[in-house]
């Protein structure tokens, strides 16, 4: 293995199918880039990125050029993983891993891309969100801890949008990374409270991030839990459809 020093390197390689590497082309620009380290065997590639903040390390070692290869990769690496690192891979990640380190197995995702924007719902009735809104977002997560990951550096994006009812902020969507250099970008952060769900409310805010998304990004994806079926009928009522699935296992 080598490291990679040079981000257009990977931009290459990545390129083949921005579908699938929505992260990993995003994850070659700031704030991501400088606090990572990148390593690379062929066409295989691994990335480790102390995500902006947060106490989460991100690891990206999806590929469809060489799973196998990149797979190998990862266990290399794996014993040098902080602890709570989250790590994205290739399918057969959690059997490997479970050999060499304790994890927890968080099971097979799904990479889905916007199709048909024609089937995108209204967003009228949703609002933007800056930082004058992270104590409303934060009770929001907190109304269901661990459904969706966020941050507040996410808003640095513009892209956030929430859904109120009279005056409580009860569902929220935004961008995990926008990449107008590669065209790509990542919704994130998708919630709902609880009591609200069934209402067609994260349609609507994943509606309105795709309108504030608008010509920055020609690809747009998200990552959801592959045994989420309401979930995936949600988004394939808005026109995303799958391009590939991986495991998601937790160091512990």
């Amino acid at each position: 293995m080598h490291p990679v020093v040079d981000p257009a390197e990977l931009a290459a390689l990545f390129a083949r199918r921005p579908d699938v590497h929505i992260y990993g082309l995003g994850d070659l620009e700031e704030p991501f880039w400088t606090r990572s380290r990148w390593v690379r065997r062929g066409d295989a590639a691994v990335g480790v990125v102390p995500l902006p903040d947060s106490t989460v390390t991100a690891v990206y070692a999806v590929s469809e050029a060489d799973p196998e290869g990149t797979l190998e990769l990862l266990i290399e690496l794996l014993p040098e993983l902080p602890p709570g690192a989250l790590v994205t891979g290739p399918t057969g990640l959690a059997r490997r891993a479970e050999a060499v380190r304790a994890i927890d197995d968080l099971g097979p995702h799904t990479k889905l891309v916007l199709g048909d924007r024609r089937r995108l719902p209204d967003p009228s009735a949703v609002r933007p969100l800056d930082a004058s809104h992270v104590a409303e977002l934060t009770a929001l997560h907190a109304s269901d801890p661990g459904a969706a990951f966020w941050s507040p550096s996410m808003l640095a994006d513009g892209t956030h949008v929430g859904l109120w009812i009279g005056d409580e902020l009860v569902a929220a969507a935004g961008t995990h990374l926008v990449s107008e250099r590669h065209s790509v970008a990542a919704i994130g952060g998708v919630i709902v409270r609880p009591d609200q769900r069934g209402r067609g409310h994260a349609g609507r805010v994943t509606a309105g991030v795709i309108e504030r998304i608008g010509a920055r990004a020609t690809t747009i994806g998200l990552n959801v839990d592959s045994g989420n079926e309401p979930a995936r009928r949600a988004y394939a009522r808005l026109g995303f459809e799958e391009c590939w699935r991986y495991e998601e296992i937790e160091v512990r």
